[in-house]
């Protein structure tokens, strides 16, 4: 992925982000417990990833590549560390 192109995506992502976080606010204040709203985000990004990835095997594995990813760039805090 060229520079550019990897810039780009960091600024889709970003507001993809901002408009899920918006629309968990907005849940809250129906009701929505924090549990179900986190929840039900995780059930949505595989919902989005089969629709690219190639079914459900697929976009599972997907996710889990992805979480690899933000937890490699995520410094461990002092409860996680064993």
């Amino acid at each position: 992925m060229t520079a550019d192109r990897e810039a780009c995506s960091m600024i889709v992502i970003d507001k993809c982000r901002s408009l899920n976080r918006r629309m968990a606010e907005q849940q809250a204040r129906i009701g929505a417990s924090p549990d179900d709203i986190a929840i039900a985000a995780i059930y949505s990004a595989i919902d989005v990833a089969q629709r690219h990835a190639g079914g459900t095997v697929a976009a599972i594995a997907w996710a889990r590549r992805a979480l690899d990813v933000m937890e490699d760039g995520v410094p461990l805090q002092a409860d996680t560390v064993q």
